[in-house]
């Protein structure tokens, strides 16, 4: 189909978008207004937010539905011999529309047809799907007429349309010729924002792919922060789709999609709650999602798989993602009610943990719980299961530290997981393939699993030393998996879980394997932004290594293609791979009061990039050079303290690290060997501005 767009609709709106110039405006509807006001971080690099800088919008250009062009300027025109048109709006957009229309001539009971879809893929009169519900289609809205005159259609609330890029316009019914006048969005997400724009942490380098990379996955997980009434209803309506679920507590939550599932789901905050910190700083959303999940805990101490009105149970993996998301939101925002509030429950949700343990074995034996991300199979011994508790068991031990528990269970905790850690490695590695195997099931029946979720995890969550050979191990045979376009997932063949290799690139990071993780978002994540017929703005749910978007089509889809979301926060794993470790600087207690800076440069010659806390604005900015050398700027709150961890030559001599203007000669004895055959140089930081230069 060709694609030369008719005319520009809403040209100044758009205009107004894509400049740096923010207007006042206001929240969503009757919404508190409680987001940040202004960007923390002004610069050159706020010209890659895809944000509209105004919450109504109108699209970009409108195209022949047959034959991809047309000669209509200011206006569209439709009648009966047509088979319609549709509208690009350039980018993910959702929320309520507004359509102003004409109509000429009509000889009975005539209807303007409205559908939507994300992808080009399903431009036409039935909107892709989001229902659910797999034995129909979403169809379309209809603006019903029966005379000729003036019209205005206004989407009805509980049919706002989440998550799309295109919208077609049809008529059905009598015969009629009608004239589209105006077309306007009252966008739906990020509630309690004012200013769409004013993110919270910025990234930039001199590569532009990762810049926009990064960008498209904090406007994703914008485009997944909803008010509580406009989730996805369930059960879904009979026919079309209903977006007026009560999905939580508070003014805005962070779910899994834009178009669907409009839910909370824990896994997918497993990978969304660092990047909203990293970049919108949206945790309010975060802290409203936990809450909902808490405030539905079973008696016995499980947690849901997902939040209302779905309600989904019987989930191991997601029961522990909920458990390590509070270590998550708490850690980044030095919350510590919210620990007393819910550290009860907490604790249940542990006990109901420790019940699973199977002592013969010393791993978890998740029998009866096995719901998880999408994978084909889960055995009781999962490996990732291992994994997600053992992480569970570090943060726990964490989170009562914190709090000033008495009771001694931060030791308790501590205790378990080495003793889970050593049984981990004694069952499931295997050391002929230098990976973990997918379960003790999958081992004894010699299926040579080794899974993208375990291994990841294995590495990520610290169960193997990332300077050892395991973690090597792993990153290598991860990369066995790689196809041009993305990791092809082993426990889910023939696709791409963007889910997944979220946890893979950190993996990769964590192993010292620089390059490996910057190849794997640029043949991945870039693949898709530059997909003409995505969304070329957020980030996808995941995809088939032929490049279609089927995602889990044969693993609970329903074999419905058009499923697939198209902006999905469990694939925002770039945005806290590039702040996290190349950039390199991260938190390592509550709200920022101590940080790390630790630098990786791969391919790159300059990266940027910094977030906020209560506690301030934290920075990093490094330049490279070609012989090694390189400078290092950081800014960070007074009163915090920190670790640097900085690159060294890989090479016998010395070398000269400049801080401040101050110059310090240092054998490379002193440095330590790293991940990924480096070296690094290990000393402490302070609070404040300062500079380093390695020669």
């Amino acid at each position: 189909m060709a694609s030369r767009p008719l005319f520009p609709l809403a040209s100044v709106i758009w205009f107004l978008v894509f400049l740096g110039d923010v207007f006042a405006q206001d929240c969503w509807r009757n919404t508190k207004c409680t987001g940040a006001q202004t960007a923390a971080f002004p610069g050159e690099w706020e010209s890659n937010i895809f944000s509209p800088s105004t919450r109504t919008v109108g699209p970009e250009a409108v195209y022949d539905l047959e034959t991809g062009k047309g000669d209509v300027i200011g206006s569209v025109s439709l009648s009966a011999t047509q088979s319609g048109v549709y509208y690009d709006f350039g980018l993910e957009v959702g929320g309520v529309v507004t359509i102003q229309f004409s109509v000429s001539y009509t000889d009975g009971e005539g209807a303007l047809g409205i559908a939507f879809t994300e992808a080009k893929d399903w431009i036409g009169p039935v909107s892709d799907s989001s229902s659910g519900v797999f034995e129909r289609k979403d169809g379309a809205l209809y603006a019903n007429f029966s005379s000729t005159g003036d019209q205005t259609y206004i989407m009805p609330d509980e049919k706002l349309r989440g998550g799309f890029r295109y919208m077609t316009l049809f008529l059905t019914g009598a015969s009629s010729s009608v004239t589209i006048t105006n077309i306007s969005l009252e966008l739906s997400f990020q509630p309690t924002w004012s200013n769409l724009r004013a993110y919270q942490g910025y990234f930039h380098s001199n590569d532009d792919l990762l810049n926009k990379i990064w960008y498209s996955g904090a406007y994703t997980l914008q485009t997944n922060a909803l008010h509580p009434s406009t989730g996805r209803a369930w059960p879904a309506p009979e026919t079309q789709w209903a977006n007026n679920g009560n999905i939580g507590v508070g003014d805005t939550i962070n779910t899994d999609g834009a178009k669907r599932d409009r839910t909370v789901w824990p896994g997918d905050m497993g990978v969304a709650i660092s990047a909203a910190f990293y970049s919108t700083g949206d945790i309010e959303s975060v802290r409203n999602s936990l809450s909902t999940l808490y405030g539905i805990q079973a008696q016995n101490g499980l947690l849901p798989f997902s939040g209302p009105p779905l309600l989904a149970m019987n989930s191991d993996t997601y029961h522990m993602w909920t458990m390590i998301g509070m270590y998550n939101y708490v850690l980044y925002s030095g919350d510590l009610d919210f620990i007393q509030e819910n550290w009860d429950r907490y604790l249940l949700a542990m006990t109901f943990l420790a019940d699973q343990l199977d002592s013969s074995l010393g791993l978890l034996n998740i029998t009866g719980y096995t719901d998880d991300w999408g994978r084909f199979s889960v055995d009781s011994t999962l490996a990732s299961a291992q994994m997600l508790y053992y992480r569970t068991l570090i943060t726990g031990s964490a989170l009562a530290t914190w709090i000033g528990d008495t009771t001694g269970i931060n030791s308790t905790w501590l205790e378990a997981a080495a003793e889970l850690q050593s049984a981990i490695n004694a069952r499931l590695w295997d050391e002929t393939s230098r990976a973990f195997d997918d379960s003790l099931e999958k081992r004894e029946g010699n299926a040579g699993l080794y899974p993208q979720d375990g291994n990841s995890l294995a590495v990520l969550f610290g169960v193997v030393n990332a300077t050892s050979d395991q973690a090597q191990g792993i990153s290598s045979i991860l990369t066995k998996y790689w196809t041009p376009i993305g990791a092809e997932s082993p426990e889910l063949t023939g696709e791409v879980s963007t889910f997944i290799s979220s946890f893979e690139i950190q993996a990769h990071l964590i192993a010292g394997q620089t390059q490996r993780a910057l190849d794997l978002i640029r043949t991945s994540w870039g693949w898709y932004l530059n997909n003409e017929n995505g969304t070329q703005s957020t980030m996808v749910e995941g995809y088939l290594v032929d490049g279609t978007f089927g995602y889990r089509h044969d693993a609970g889809y329903g074999e419905d293609y058009s499923y697939t979301s198209h902006s999905h926060g469990w694939a925002t794993g770039p945005v806290t791979a590039l702040t996290e470790y190349i950039v390199g600087l991260s938190i390592t207690s509550l709200a920022g009061s101590t940080w790390r800076i630790a630098p990786q440069f791969g391919d790159l010659t300059h990266a940027e990039g910094g977030f906020t806390t209560s506690l301030g604005k934290y920075s990093v900015s490094w330049t490279a050079n070609g012989d090694g050398s390189y400078t290092l700027d950081y800014n960070v709150p007074q009163g915090t303290s920190g670790v640097l961890v900085l690159p060294t030559f890989n090479k016998s001599g010395r070398y000269r690290i400049e801080v401040d203007g101050k110059a310090m000669m240092v054998n490379l004895g002193t440095a330590v060997g790293a991940e990924g055959n480096r070296q690094l140089y290990i000393t402490e930081g302070m609070g404040g501005k300062h500079r380093i230069v390695v020669s």
